[in-house]
């Protein structure tokens, strides 16, 4: 039997009901698979929505302080500013350790300002600095130092006794050997 146009309209003629039945079981399918992809692509949509609605309320609530906030780290980073040196301020550079050898008492024998150390203008300034004093002196000079107005990190240090092993004396004079790296900017 060949496909024919007039062998589907007898078809149709002769099984009206099942014909109907076929073609909207079809149809609801097809709509049925419409709307569930429909509903997912909604629902996804949905979800960024949500994502982006409690992002903006979540910055809405973390602005109410904008301005104090700013303010205070404003303020912050002026003093953090204030605590580094600069490598072209040499005199002031060496300041900072005049003032602790004027504070502790120490006696200073040596200072060198190093070579600067910067990658994208922060780094540290290499300082070599010697000084005298007794145990006491030493201890002060070193407080002095971690508590003092710039950061700095230790690279070395090494300590030795001036003179003859006397324990008897009231003040053995110990030499301090530091090589720090102060905090900066070029």
């Amino acid at each position: 039997m060949t496909l024919t146009f007039k062998n589907v309209l007898e078809f149709l003629k002769r099984y009206p009901l099942g014909v109907v039945c076929v073609t909207l079981s079809i149809a609801v399918l097809i709509a049925y698979y419409v709307r569930n992809n429909w509903a997912s692509e909604l629902g996804t949509r949905l979800a960024e929505v949500d994502v982006q609605a409690q992002n903006t309320l979540s910055d809405v609530e973390n602005s109410a302080n904008l301005i104090e906030q700013y303010a205070a780290l404003s303020k912050a980073a002026k003093e953090l500013d204030s605590r580094l040196v600069r490598s072209v301020e040499r005199p002031r550079n060496q300041q900072f350790f005049y003032a602790l050898e004027s504070e502790t008492g120490m006696k200073e024998i040596g200072l060198q300002q190093g070579g600067a150390n910067f990658r994208n203008g922060v780094g540290g300034l290499g300082f070599s600095i010697t000084v005298e004093g007794d145990f006491h002196q030493i201890l002060d000079f070193v407080g002095h130092l971690e508590s003092g107005q710039h950061f700095y990190r230790l690279i070395s240090a090494s300590l030795s006794r001036q003179g003859p092993s006397n324990p008897s004396a009231s003040r053995t004079m110990i030499n301090l050997m530091l090589n720090i790296e102060l905090l900066g900017s070029p």
